[in-house]
C-alpha cells in the first residue's frame, strides 16, 4: 500500500468509529441507562452509561488493533495516529483558547468531538477522578496512540 494512504488509516478509521460510536450511545442510553426515578422523574444510571462507554471503546480498540492495522508497523501507526491527536489537540486548545461552552461555537464543538466519540470513556473517567477537564480532554486526545500496542516491531 502508498505509504501516504497509510497515513490516513487511523484518522479515517477514528472518524468513522466516532460516528458509529456516537449513533451507538444515543441508542442504547435511551435503551439502557435511563431509569424512571420515584417520583417520576427520570435520569440515566451512570455506571451503566460508564460500561456502555468502555464497551465500546475496547470493541473499537481490538476491531482497529486487530483488523484494520494489523498490518502497519508501530512507526506507521504513530505517524497516522498523529494526525488525528493533533485535530483533537488544536479543537481543545481553539476551544479553551476563545472560551467557547455556550451559543453557536459550542454547538460545532459539540458536532466535531463526534469524532472523538469512541474514547470518551478515557475523560470521562480521568474527570471523575481529578474534576480537571483540561487535563482529562489533553489526555483524551491523545488515546489514538493507543492502536500503536497493535502495531508489528520494525523489522530491521
Amino acid at each position: 500500500m502508498e505509504k501516504k494512504k497509510i497515513f490516513w488509516k487511523v484518522p479515517l478509521f477514528c472518524i468513522a468509529a466516532g460516528v458509529i460510536a456516537f449513533n451507538a450511545v444515543v441508542f442504547f442510553i435511551g435503551q439502557f441507562t435511563i431509569i424512571p426515578l420515584p417520583d417520576g422523574t427520570i435520569t440515566s444510571d451512570n455506571t451503566r452509561v460508564l460500561i456502555m462507554y468502555g464497551a465500546i471503546f475496547i470493541v473499537t480498540l481490538i476491531v482497529g488493533g486487530k483488523v484494520f492495522f494489523r498490518n502497519m508497523t508501530r512507526k506507521e501507526i504513530f505517524f497516522s495516529a498523529s494526525i488525528i491527536v493533533v485535530i483533537g489537540l488544536i479543537m481543545d486548545l481553539t476551544q479553551w483558547a476563545f472560551n467557547i461552552t455556550t451559543g453557536p461555537g459550542a454547538v460545532f464543538f459539540m458536532y466535531a468531538y463526534q469524532i472523538f466519540e469512541w474514547s470518551s470513556i478515557v475523560p470521562q473517567l480521568l474527570y471523575l477522578v481529578n474534576e480537571n477537564l483540561r487535563v482529562a480532554s489533553f489526555i483524551g486526545s491523545l488515546t489514538p496512540y493507543l492502536f500503536i500496542l497493535f502495531g508489528k516491531k520494525e523489522q530491521v
